[in-house]
């Protein structure tokens, strides 16, 4: 492969990483410009690389597809790293996908597909972009808790159950234990605003319930 059409794939690589690294460095994401464009252009390089040094009659295919593979599995411990569990949300998927998309960006760019990898880079950034507005715009589910205190063992369980299947909420993290002369029953829910705040109106007017509480 001549030297002419390496750089060549390296000056796409850059400048195609470089526009997503921009659109992530514009909303303030960990992994912006500089981290995107030495993963799509490093990535490119060892694809160039492999295309130059293994590529034969007999077996260039097999080789240049075990360097992708190598690639991709490498970039998955990046990804990964970059998602983190907190206060019971997980955070970063979008990062670790972009990382994984513009690895895949860098593999066409590589082995020379540059129509394929415009393309495939618009339809990242306009995911990255207008599909966050669709996305902000979908009223999202939070995790609530709740303490009941109960005044009748037999019935009251049963009775919270029904109340939010009612709203079609699946109680979670469910549990009874005695305090303060009573029954408390602590559980945790996924639901939207509207929904927890209606499940509660309808558990405070239950009458086998004796008080609500925040955990």
């Amino acid at each position: 492969m001549p030297i002419t059409d390496i750089l060549i794939r390296l000056a796409v690589a850059l400048v195609l990483g470089g526009a997503i690294g921009l659109e992530r460095e514009l909303s303030n994401k960990p992994a912006g410009l500089r981290t995107n464009i030495l993963i799509c252009t490093g990535a490119a390089m060892m694809m160039a690389l492999s295309g130059m040094v293994l590529a034969s009659p007999s077996n260039g295919g097999s080789d240049l597809l075990r360097v992708a593979a190598g690639v991709i599995t490498g970039i998955g411990f990046m990804g990964a790293g970059s998602i983190i569990r907190a206060g019971g949300h997980v955070q970063g998927l979008t990062t670790a996908s972009t990382l994984w998309a513009v690895t895949a960006l860098s593999l066409i760019v590589g082995a020379g597909y540059y129509v394929v990898a415009a393309v495939y880079t618009a339809l990242i950034i306009l995911t990255l972009v207008a599909f966050r507005r669709i996305e902000a715009a979908v009223p999202k589910k939070s995790t609530y808790g709740a303490i009941l205190k109960i005044a009748d063992m037999d019935k009251a369980p049963d009775k919270i159950i029904a109340i939010a299947a009612k709203h079609g909420i699946r109680l979670e993290s469910m549990g009874l234990k005695r305090a303060e002369g009573a029954v408390l029953m602590s559980f945790a829910f996924l639901a939207h605003g509207k929904r927890e705040r209606e499940l509660r109106r309808d558990l405070a007017a239950a009458a086998e319930i004796v008080e609500i509480r925040q955990p």
